[in-house]
């Protein structure tokens, strides 16, 4: 019981310390609360410059020792490899650069159906993709951009999520006015070029299957709307499709399909 007591004493102290620079000052910073039987808690995860990917006395709050009540739930970022007096904690703040990942652990003697809620995930971080895995689930993923909860059944254990926060890489729109010809048993392909300013080139793919297998035929990217297949196989059917790719990697979807069948000719 003192050990308890102490903790609960010193989480005090920290809270009314950093309380203040560990929510205004973070770049930016998601609540996860789960609720069920009438009661919740919840945890923080966020960025901030000058913080590491360690402990931050600063922002790194740890959790209460316990509920004071016969129903509970705990939800915390479990850390003891930080071998620290606390190892679960309320608030993780990371450094800035993505992408990052943040394992957190519910707990809960509640029978039945518990929620997971981002609440101020689409204010807080709408230009970044964001990830819920169901570790203890069998690794199911959710956008937590197009869900606003995760339920699921309590089972009387400790079960464990991830979520996994990263930058958004934009894509070009995928190319237009597909078109190709045989000409001396060899594939000439010619499209829309694209008017993105940041266009780095263009991939191509090709298959025997229409609508699927597609793989890519051309080694290095493409510069101009054009390309000529020297690989076809004489009497072959194959199926060509282009994407455009920007210069921070984004690669757009594919263009309209086209088919083609390779002469048998000399």
């Amino acid at each position: 019981m003192p050990i308890r007591i102490y903790k609960l004493l010193l989480i005090i102290v920290i809270l009314s310390i950093f309380s203040i620079s560990a929510y205004a000052g973070s770049d930016w910073k998601i609540t996860l609360k789960v609720t069920g039987g009438g009661i919740y808690d919840y945890c923080i995860a966020g960025v901030k410059d000058g913080a590491t990917d360690g402990r931050d006395n600063a922002w790194d709050i740890p959790s209460p020792p316990g509920s004071p009540y016969d129903t509970y739930i705990y939800i915390y970022f479990p850390h003891p490899e930080w071998s620290s007096v606390f190892d679960r904690f309320r608030q993780d703040i990371k450094t800035p650069d993505l992408p990052k990942e943040w394992i957190f652990e519910v707990s809960s003697n509640i029978s039945g159906e518990l929620t997971i809620q981002w609440p101020d995930l689409k204010n807080a971080i709408p230009d970044k993709d964001a990830i819920l895995v169901d570790m203890d689930g069998g690794g199911g993923e959710i956008d937590m951009h197009t869900s606003s909860s995760f339920v699921f059944v309590n089972s009387g254990t400790q079960r464990s999520f991830l979520v996994r926060i990263s930058q958004v890489i934009s894509a070009p729109n995928p190319p237009k006015g597909l078109k190709a010809k045989t000409s001396k048993n060899k594939v000439l392909l010619y499209w829309e070029r694209n008017s993105e300013p940041d266009l780095a080139g263009y991939n191509v793919y090709r298959s025997t299957t229409a609508g699927s297998g597609y793989q890519r035929i051309n080694y290095s990217l493409i510069s101009k709307p054009k390309y000529t297949d020297k690989q076809s196989v004489k009497g072959e059917t194959y199926y060509y499709v282009v994407t455009a790719v920007n210069i921070s990697g984004g690669e757009s979807g594919y263009s309209n399909e086209v088919e083609l069948i390779v002469a048998k000719g000399k």
